[in-house]
């Protein structure tokens, strides 16, 4: 069935189509079908019988297509002129095409047209020319609209006339030299394309720069030799010189505006930040837990030691694991080890952690429902910094069938989703507004050090990220995530503990099942500790446990010395340790009951504590070292004295009889003691010097003890 604006192409040579044909007008009483051919130029339209049209429609011979409109069609916001233009041709038409004027009657167009140029004043070909484009674009009043498509022949250098300057005629023309500057040749517009290029490639600040060094190359008569000349460099007459602006001018059409951006930029911050965006992180990604994302970022904040908050520990490490699906933060770790597979196994470790327990150790309660994620992924993407190692590998894609993605390097846009969160969790925990943050300008002279005003300890500030991550999870609403499916389940909240709740109900979610020893041995770091007789020692702590008393353990090393054992441990909480049994499982052991000052903390700030109480500050060091020196000083003078006086006191006694009298030498000696500490008989405050050996024993009352001394003397009678 054919219509009036039906395109037909014939298929099997017909002799009266050789182009595509427009019907302009059909006439069934009189089997009567008028086409105009797409052809340039336009021809007049010709007539043809209906039926044999139809005819080669069914039989194949022909067929109908459909033609695009030209593009200045498709303007839906053409200007006040353009539309001017079109309602004025169209005025000067329109009784021609008007229904009942006749128009295709055998011999009628010619005599129409000339009646109206008559009537009109124009030339008939302007009718003509608006007739067939009339027909030819479907007959519609913007077909009448101007099209400048075409115009300036685009793509095509313009060229000048021999001896013309290009571009308008200056202002103010103070020489001749600008009147005589002619057009550049193609060797010009090499040399333009050439110097133009090391501002493409970032070889140069400007293009301005790029400008001198094009002429200082190509366009200079004299050159200076390096060790040989020392002439400057001597350009050519200026009216030989390209400008500044034709410089640019030509170079921008040499290269265009995105390569020019590329090279400028280079090619990993073009991938980066100006690539094109034509799909989503989560393409691909069929539910919650297929795909986690993995990083590690240090906070803009330092911190003070629990122990004491006058230790400024430094700027903790921030890890954050997604569920690309949901958006969802199911995991974090805040810890002082930089961005490693040390801390990446912790932050995983967590996501896969009952969370009410977790918070409950930094005293905020929660209840299951408000983060309801315990579970491992299938897939891991992450940086290298995380992932990289031997470790990870083993850990993850051998023990617990986890694939792992690694991100190339300097590419954070392939881990978009987790990057975004540390945004999102800066601005929601207002980090930048806590003392001690550290500040976006650079310190001023005379300005207090930020550093000074730190005031949180670990735990505090890793409450503040656990409070801005469950506000987050709870109302970062993004509606875009939302599919169809959910929209007719009645969704309308997009945020990711409502994206989690309901991928779970409907069974789309993947969750990676493993035993909770599984996890404990791969994900939980391990270090050597030592079993010794008070426990088994970790990291300046001891630890207890039914395994280890049962097998009598201490005992055992009180008696045979002490040994090594493999532990592993969680560096969120000292409160725990594990230890393989006898069957092979993880055992866990207890912080022993005297450990204290060790319970609710991290065992990175017990190491920092003891690293900091157990060193010795210089001023320390060197007191001590005087003491010593005057101890061994006093030591050696009291020796000294001491056997001066005996040398000065020998009596002839032989060594068996100086033996053979300690009991009775020591018998006096308490007897002296006594004498001297009795009240009735104090001891003087200052000694009187005297050159008596007996003075200088027992003070002023020497005769008495003396005295006493001789009745006590062996073979004497009191």
């Amino acid at each position: 069935m054919l219509a009036v604006n039906d395109v037909i192409e014939a298929l099997a040579d017909p002799a009266d189509l050789d182009a595509l044909s427009r019907v302009v007008w059909i006439d069934k009483s009189l089997d009567l079908l008028v086409l105009i051919a797409l052809v340039e130029p336009p021809r007049q339209p010709f007539p043809i019988h209906l039926a044999q049209v139809e005819d080669w429609l069914r039989s194949g011979a022909a067929q109908k297509v459909t033609v695009r409109p030209p593009s200045y069609m498709l303007n839906d916001n053409p200007s006040a002129a353009a539309k001017a233009t079109r309602d004025r041709n169209w005025a000067r038409i329109a009784p021609l095409v008007a229904p009942g004027s006749g128009i295709f009657t055998p011999n009628a167009l010619g005599a129409l047209v000339s009646e109206r140029a008559r009537t009109l004043a124009v030339p008939r070909k302007t009718l003509y020319r608006l007739l067939y484009r009339y027909w030819i674009n479907g007959q519609v009043p913007d077909a009448l609209l101007p099209n400048y498509e075409q115009s300036g022949a685009p793509g095509r250098a313009k060229e000048f006339a021999t001896g013309k300057r290009p571009g308008p005629a200056p202002r103010l023309q103070v020489e001749s030299v600008e009147a005589n500057r002619q057009a550049l040749t193609e060797a010009d517009k090499s040399c333009i394309r050439t110097g133009y290029a090391l501002y493409k490639n970032n070889a140069v600040k400007s293009i301005q720069d790029a400008y001198i060094k094009t002429l200082r190359r190509f366009y200079a008569i004299e050159r200076s030799v390096k060790g040989v000349t020392d002439d400057d460099v001597t350009l050519r007459p200026l009216h030989e010189l390209p400008t500044l602006r034709q410089f640019r001018y030509w170079g921008q059409k040499a290269f265009d505006d995105l390569t020019v951006l590329r090279g400028r930029t280079g090619e990993r911050r073009w991938k980066m930040n100006h690539r094109a965006l034509t799909g989503r992180a989560g393409d691909g990604v069929r539910g919650p837990c297929h795909r986690f994302e993995i990083d590690a970022t240090i906070a803009d904040i330092y911190l003070v030691s629990r122990y004491n908050r006058n230790w400024i520990i430094g700027r903790p490490v921030v890890y954050v694991v997604v569920d690309v699906f949901t958006a969802m933060i199911v995991g974090v770790f805040v810890g002082l080890e930089g961005p490693s597979w040390a801390g990446a196994r912790q932050a995983i470790y967590n996501a896969f952690s009952d969370k009410v327990a977790f918070c409950a150790e930094y005293g905020t309660t929660i209840s299951p429902e408000d983060w309801p994620c315990h579970h491992l992924p299938q897939e891991i993407m992450a940086d290298r910094g995380e992932m990289l190692g031997q470790q990870a590998e083993d850990s993850l894609v051998q023990g617990m069938g986890i694939s792992i993605a690694i991100a190339p390097p300097f590419r954070p846009d392939w881990k978009a989703i987790v990057e975004s969160r540390f945004r999102l969790l800066n601005q929601t925990s207002q980090i930048h507004w806590i003392p001690g943050a550290v500040r976006e300008r650079v310190r001023e002279r005379g300005e207090r050090d930020y550093r000074l005003d730190a005031t949180l300890d670990l735990a505090e500030f890793t409450q503040i990220i656990l409070a801005s991550v469950l506000h987050y999870n709870r109302f970062h609403n993004q509606t875009d995530r939302l599919t169809s499916d959910m929209i007719a389940a009645g969704m309308t909240s997009g945020t990711p503990l409502a994206l989690w709740n309901w991928s779970m109900v409907a069974g789309i979610a993947e969750p990676k099942s493993l035993p909770y020893e599984a996890v404990l041995f791969h994900l939980l770091p391990n270090e050597a500790g030592s079993v010794r007789a008070g426990g088994i020692f970790f990291k300046g702590m001891y630890y207890v446990c039914d395994e280890a008393e049962h097998q009598q353990w201490f005992a055992r090393a009180r008696k045979s010395g002490v040994r090594s054992v493999r532990l592993w441990f969680d560096p969120n909480s000292t409160e725990h340790v594990w230890v393989r049994d006898r069957a092979g499982l993880l055992a866990p052991c207890r912080l022993r009951a005297s450990e204290a000052r060790y319970r609710e903390r991290r065992v990175e700030e017990v190491v920092d504590m003891l690293a900091i109480v157990e060193t010795t500050p210089p001023t320390a060091i060197y007191d001590e070292l005087n003491s010593k020196v005057r101890l061994d000083a006093m030591i050696e003078g009291t020796i000294e004295q001491a056997a001066a006086e005996k040398r000065a006191t020998a009596e002839n006694i032989s060594n068996a009889g100086k033996i053979a009298d300690i009991r009775e030498n020591r018998a006096r000696e308490k007897a002296a003691i006594a004498l001297e500490r009795s009240p009735e008989h104090p001891a003087p405050t200052n000694r009187t010097p005297s050159t008596s050996s007996a003075n200088d024993y027992a003070g002023e009352r020497g005769g008495e003890v003396i005295d006493l001394l001789s009745r006590l003397r062996p073979g004497t009678k009191p």
